[in-house]
């Protein structure tokens, strides 16, 4: 008499590993779920164009000023975008209109700080000067314990090194969105503008302390790369 045994071997492995990926696919769909846009009441709007960045999908440079005629900059109060457009909406609640005031005065505040370390920033108009107008278009408030759970488990520590790889904000993390608008401060003429949604790296637990934390460290995060943006297109360091 013979016997034939089935195959009996366990596999909860690959029925992990086909679950975790599916968490990890929902949460890249999610996080990708809010994204910046051309407002439609910003003065820029008409000017911008999309483009194949993440971080500024959508774009305007003047082919014909270049950024190395000017040496200081000035740096406006920031306007709180309040179109229908406006990005101040989460499943957690809307953002309060006392919040909003303190990310606008904290983003022109690390704008003026970064900026400060490398160019002239003035209050006077004149023709080296160029002019800096940011609108907060949107915030996203983080949910400080689940955001800082989420981010200490095991499961928690792998999806989120896998959005980071991806480029995507960590779970349950906030956001901040803004419009960036650099003219001549004489002439008005547009330089320079874009919409961006910045996030802190995925893996980065410090910001999830506090329910604005995340949004204040993309304002420090997107500082430093308009700072960058203007190093490279030649605008002129301080002496």
């Amino acid at each position: 008499m013979s016997f034939r045994f089935k195959n009996i071997m366990p596999r909860c492995p690959r029925s992990r590993g086909a679950a975790f990926a599916a968490v990890v696919a929902t949460c890249l769909a999610a996080t990708g779920c809010t994204s910046p846009v051309p407002h439609q009441n910003l003065a820029s709007a008409s000017r911008l164009y999309q483009v194949d960045n993440r971080e500024k999908p959508y774009l305007y440079s003047n082919p014909q000023i270049p950024l190395g005629r000017y040496t200081k900059i000035i740096v406006d109060p920031v306007t709180i975008y309040d179109g229908h457009d406006a990005q101040f909406h989460s499943f957690i609640g809307d953002v309060s209109a006392e919040d909003r005031q303190i990310i606008a005065d904290y983003l022109r505040a690390q704008f003026v700080e970064v900026l400060g370390r490398t160019y002239q920033v003035v209050q006077t108009a004149d023709p080296a000067t160029a002019r800096l107008h940011l609108t907060l278009t949107g915030i996203e408030r983080s949910t400080p314990v689940l955001s800082t759970v989420s981010h200490l488990t095991p499961v928690g520590l792998a999806i989120n090194g896998a959005l980071q790889v991806a480029d995507r904000n960590g779970t349950n993390f906030g956001s901040v969105s803004y419009a960036v608008e650099l003219s001549d401060s004489t002439t008005n003429d547009l330089l320079y503008a874009y919409v961006t949604r910045q996030t802190p790296d995925a893996l980065d637990v410090t910001a999830t302390i506090g329910y604005l934390d995340a949004a204040k460290t993309g304002v420090r995060i997107g500082a430093k790369h308009f700072q960058q943006d203007l190093s490279k297109a030649g605008f002129a360091a301080a002496k």
